[in-house]
């Protein structure tokens, strides 16, 4: 649909905000428009070359820039390091607002654990005190808090955590006979469990090998905890699923034939989808020397081979969106890997860089821009029903929307993020892509590559599952 027949709203009175460009992604394509914006949505859609009179309390001119939709990370654990879930959701999603997310999805391994209908709810209140951008909550599934999958659907969950390995968290790990009754569970409440796959008796074996062994480095992590470990979580669990008609989505996939597995059982009718952290894209596990702890992550770096793999099967649309799976530690906690690397902390800080990074990636293996945001804005949004208020430019959506200097000479500065522990394997990169200016529902909170406004903008916006 072309701007110039889309404009829908009358123009006869002021918008609350004009965004003007000549790139604006709109179906699939760039062009020269403005967007109307009236009470956080967009209200017209104007082919500049009309020259129609659009009268705005605010105008941002985004000239050459290139204006997308918002993004949104699927993926995020935000429980430091505030003093509080407030604190945390302040530091957290002002990260992501400056790496051009206006849509975030949390994990619940707050502090307290987020494990039943009440805290769920305190959460989210909680959250939206500090949010920059709108936010949504995954539920849990534990043993432990099986029965409370129905009170945290009611509450908004769309899907419920399953951790099968044994963690550091203090998240109980998902055993068989646990994942079958909350796979039904979870489809009585119209959800899907979310799976992070690592088949959890091997690891424990490795452990105790690696123990024996002395070999306790990053080098033997990688290959010890290789892929063979995932791929048979994964099927362990789609037997499952397709045992209870249940729903399911992988998180964090890191191995190209785990990705082929669900697409495989999708075709078949099963309800599995899958998703692809940033890191697992970006780097590979020739870093671990030169990164160290930086890049201990779980499952952990693959092969450059897997990593083409992963990047292949994105590009096919098999794996729904890409995500940042941010996971903050304090640098002195994750320092003792170095160590022990077999003894964590597991996880990566990206939430400001990883987009940047890797659309400048994409790019340079050949995609255009317009494919390459697809997983970072209308797949994450379809996947878990956000669309069509998310995810893309249209009339009606959200005003969610993100400025792109596509002609950068980015380096990424550990400066630039929020927070106390500022640390990330990216330190140092360069990216032809910037983020210059964030706008969430009609207000900006990222002007000239700075936050702007306090926190508090965002909102809690519920995600659907597949029966809602």
């Amino acid at each position: 649909m072309s701007p110039g027949t889309s404009a829908g709203a009358a123009l006869d009175r002021a918008f609350d905000l004009v965004v003007e460009g000549s790139r604006v992604l709109i179906g699939g394509a760039f062009v020269a428009a403005a967007l109307g914006v009236r009470d956080g949505r967009i209200a017209a859609i104007v082919d500049v070359a009309t020259g129609a009179s659009m009268p705005a309390a605010r105008r941002i001119d985004a000239g050459a820039r290139a204006v997308l939709p918002g993004f949104l990370d699927l993926h995020v654990h935000f429980d430091n390091p505030g003093e509080s879930i407030t604190d945390d959701f302040a530091v957290g999603t002002g990260n992501s607002a400056l790496g051009g997310h206006t849509f975030v999805g949390d994990h619940p391994f707050s502090s307290p654990l987020t494990t039943t209908g009440a805290r769920y709810r305190e959460k989210i209140d909680l959250a939206a005190a500090g949010a920059r951008v709108d936010f949504g909550l995954w539920g849990a599934m534990t043993r432990p808090s099986i029965d409370e999958i129905p009170a945290q659907a009611a509450a908004g969950a769309a899907g419920f955590k399953a951790f099968l390995p044994e963690n550091d968290m203090g998240y109980p790990a998902a055993l068989a006979e646990d994942l079958r009754r909350g796979f039904r569970v979870a489809a009585a409440s119209g959800g899907t469990v979310l799976v992070h796959a690592e088949d959890r008796a091997a690891i424990l074996e490795l452990d105790v090998r690696s123990r024996e062994s002395g070999e306790r480095g990053y080098a033997a992590l990688a290959s010890g905890r290789g892929p063979g470990i995932e791929l048979a979580a994964v099927r362990d669990v789609l037997r499952i699923a397709e045992e209870t008609g249940g729903a399911v989505h992988f998180v964090h996939l890191s191995v190209p034939e785990a990705v082929d597995l669900v697409t495989a059982a999708r075709a078949n009718g099963l309800r599995a989808t899958c998703e692809v952290a940033a890191h697992h894209l970006l780097l590979d596990a020739s870093r671990f020397p030169e990164l160290g702890w930086r890049a201990l992550c779980a499952p952990p770096l693959r092969e450059p081979a897997l990593v083409d793999g992963l990047w292949a099967r994105l590009r096919a649309g098999d794996i729904a969106a890409v995500v940042s799976d941010h996971c903050p530690y304090d640098p002195r906690e994750k320092a003792l890997a170095d160590r022990d690397s077999f003894a964590g902390p597991f996880g990566v800080q990206g939430a400001r860089e990883f987009a940047p990074l890797f659309l400048d990636e994409a790019l340079r293996r050949g995609w255009s821009l317009a494919e390459a945001v697809a997983p970072l804005t209308s797949g994450p949004a379809e996947l878990f029903r956000l669309a069509p208020e998310k995810g893309r430019i249209e009339l009606g959506a959200d005003a969610d929307l993100v400025l792109l200097d596509t002609d950068a000479d980015w380096v990424v500065s550990v400066d630039e993020q929020l927070g106390n522990w500022k640390w990330t394997p990216y330190a140092g990169w360069r990216s032809s892509i910037r983020v210059d200016g964030t706008v969430v529902r009609g207000t900006e909170v990222v002007r000239d590559g700075g936050l702007v406004g306090a926190p508090g903008v965002g909102r809690f916006v519920p995600m659907r599952g597949w029966d809602a």
